[in-house]
């Protein structure tokens, strides 16, 4: 081939790559837009890395750097996003370690954007799985409270429905991000 060949196909591949790239990138922030409107509030972490990058500092010690997949509070909201963490072969430099960089998935490295379509779905799965422990334990402890509460009206006797009312709107958690139970 020639070079005016090699270079009309290096540029039909870029054009395809920039394509399918610009798709990916719209998929994402669907996926990342949806999720957001259910407004689920739970931070995940995908349990296997995207990537695994091994470099030496000056002294000659191993730095390694692993990026995972995840759904985290970032920029005033929940998004899909892309945490890396150092790990340092020297003590002294892992005492002052920060416990991770985040950013959202659509400013990612193509690389590992791409990587990240593949584990979404099992991202989606885990969450799905949180929240219905949490959905589980939630249900218990309203279970509790509501026992407490005719246990203590019997007591007392039955509670201001306004005020209850009241006080529960002003308290009511299905309009801001929530954390996950311990």
């Amino acid at each position: 081939m020639t070079i005016n060949e090699e270079l009309y196909r290096l540029g039909n591949s870029a054009r395809r790559l920039n394509d399918g790239s610009d798709q990916l990138n719209r998929s994402i922030a669907a996926i990342d837009s949806l999720l957001g409107r259910l407004m689920i509030g739970l931070d995940y972490v995908h349990p296997r890395p995207l990537s695994e990058h091994t470099t030496y500092d000056v002294s000659g010690k191993r730095v390694i750097e692993i990026s995972y997949l995840a759904y985290l509070k970032l920029k005033g909201g929940y998004r899909l996003a892309l945490k890396t963490v150092k790990v340092l072969e020297s003590r002294s430099a892992a005492a002052g370690q920060i416990p991770g960089d985040l950013i959202t998935l659509l400013e990612a490295p193509r690389r590992l954007r791409y990587r990240a379509i593949e584990q979404l779905p099992e991202l989606v799965m885990g969450l799905a799985e949180q929240v219905e422990d949490m959905l589980g334990a939630m249900e218990r402890r309203v279970g509790i409270a509501n026992s407490l509460v005719a246990h203590l009206e019997q007591i007392a006797g039955p509670t201001d429905m306004n005020e209850t009312h009241r006080a529960a709107e002003s308290a009511t958690s299905h309009r801001r991000q929530t954390l996950p139970a311990l």
